[in-house]
């Protein structure tokens, strides 16, 4: 059997304010036909008027302008929800032609995408200025910009809304307001996310145990979606019922997609096949479903076994994400998911961990369990890291059972009482080891080393 290869093992930790790196929300490719990337904070000036060199007196006042830019932006969720391509182009810039047909192949890109509700918010109003001569090229009665933030769920599978931004520039025609771009603002530094639907025709699978979202063929994609059916039950079998048994998988078309969903260069998933998206420690009943997101030129190099174990590993952290916090230790949380990914796989320690096997081997035996740093995906060391983090929760089921390492997993993801704030992580950690397994850290650690000796041969 081939040797699975842990590097290609790697979750993305991203954090809740940029909830879903991915940003599926907006719909919209720039004017230029460009992927933008997720959108970085910077300050709003100070507004403009009506934007278009004239003093605000002259143009509507500022708030009979924002009730009606609203109004458009209700118009067009309608039209989304209510898949009327003709209603949604009629409240784009009728002078936008390039900017028009990207909207329209957008729209067609995501028309099997099951919304369960999708809504536009505008934000923030003039977050950026137009040049001179972009006002001047647009020729309008009147411009506007703002931040605009649309919110949707998936129908069975988001419990609550999908927030992403976009900043959006307006034009007043003959009394009429539409929208005439979505990249203006990328001279600013404000950037929108890009959506899967970007990037192509989207096609969709699903069943009870999830969604598969992908470019490409519904053929393609069924591998996935088998993938994921596999999966589900191998988490529930482990973690329990108190989850939402299913999850939300997106293929991209190639690594390169991959990484413009992340918002990232191409190379920093090189090595990745799979990262899970999500906010850290969000109740199933208040969060929007995690996204696993697929780098399909890491999965055609694997075999049955292989995409199993990927799949398992993802979807085990969407499992456990409402106990998942930031003061969670990586070594658990990805050696936890390496644990069930692994668990009845057939895979031994010689074929799972090579690399620390060769460190060991070489006279480099770990005396502490690794850092959070140490599984950034650009350390050289990362697939040690993984294979560390997989031993200590191999440990932990072995000698305790692995009822007990679910339940080391829930105590150090309790939420602490209200008012007292998000605890140290050594102190959770003490706390947790004490409570479920009645060692402290540091005897854990001992243990662990004389383990990794061992088992690491």
């Amino acid at each position: 059997m081939r040797r699975i290869p842990r590097w290609l093992l790697v979750l993305v930790a991203l954090c809740a304010t940029v909830q879903l790196g991915i940003a599926l929300g907006v719909i919209g490719l720039g004017s230029d036909g460009s992927s933008p990337s997720p959108a970085k904070t910077a300050a709003a000036p100070a507004p403009h008027g009506a934007e278009s060199g004239r003093p605000a007196a002259q143009g509507q006042r500022p708030d009979a302008r924002r009730g009606e830019i609203t109004h458009l932006l209700e118009r067009r969720a309608a039209a989304v929800r209510a898949h009327d391509k003709a209603a949604y182009l009629a409240t784009v810039d009728p002078r936008a032609a390039a900017f028009r047909d990207a909207q329209a192949a957008v729209f067609d890109n995501a028309a099997q995408v099951p919304f369960g509700a999708f809504d536009f918010e505008l934000v923030t109003p003039d977050p950026f200025s137009l040049p001179s001569a972009r006002r001047a090229e647009l020729a309008a009665e009147q411009v506007f910009t703002a931040q605009v933030d649309v919110a949707y769920r998936l129908t069975d599978f988001d419990n609550a809304p999908v927030r992403s931004s976009q900043f959006l520039t307006f034009v007043l025609r003959d009394g009429t307001w539409y929208v005439a771009a979505d990249s203006d603002g990328r001279q600013a530094g404000l950037k929108p996310g890009l959506q899967l639907w970007d990037l192509g025709p989207v096609n969709v699978l699903q069943d009870k145990t999830g969604i598969v979202l992908g470019i490409g063929n519904k053929n393609d994609l069924k591998s996935y979606q088998k993938d994921v059916e596999t999966a589900v039950p191998d988490v529930a079998k482990v973690w329990g019922r108190e989850w939402a048994g299913k999850a939300v998988v997106v293929v991209p078309g190639n690594q390169e997609q991959m990484a413009r969903l992340l918002g990232a260069e191409p190379q920093k998933y090189a090595r990745i096949a799979a990262v899970t998206t999500g906010e850290r420690g969000a109740s199933t009943e208040s969060a929007a479903a995690d996204r696993v997101i697929v780098n399909p030129d890491a999965f055609r190099e694997l075999g049955p076994v292989e995409r199993r174990v990927v799949m398992t590993h993802e979807i085990t952290h969407v499992a456990s994400r409402a106990f998942t916090r930031n003061w969670t230790p990586t070594w658990l949380s990805e050696g936890f998911a390496d644990y069930v990914g692994y668990l009845n796989s057939g895979q031994t320690i010689r074929s799972a961990a090579p690399e620390l096997r060769r460190d060991v081997r070489d006279g480099r035996v770990p005396q502490t369990l690794p850092s959070d740093q140490q599984f950034e995906t650009t350390q050289d060391a990362l697939p040690q890291a993984y294979e560390m983090g997989w031993l200590a929760c191999r440990m932990v089921a072995e000698r305790w059972g692995q009822a007990k390492l679910v339940a080391l997993y829930r105590e150090v993801g309790e939420a602490p009482p209200d008012g007292t704030g998000a605890p140290d992580q050594n102190t959770r950690m003490t706390g947790a080891f004490v409570q479920t397994l009645g060692i402290s850290p540091d005897e854990f650690t001992k243990a662990w080393v004389q383990y990794v000796r061992a088992q690491v041969k």
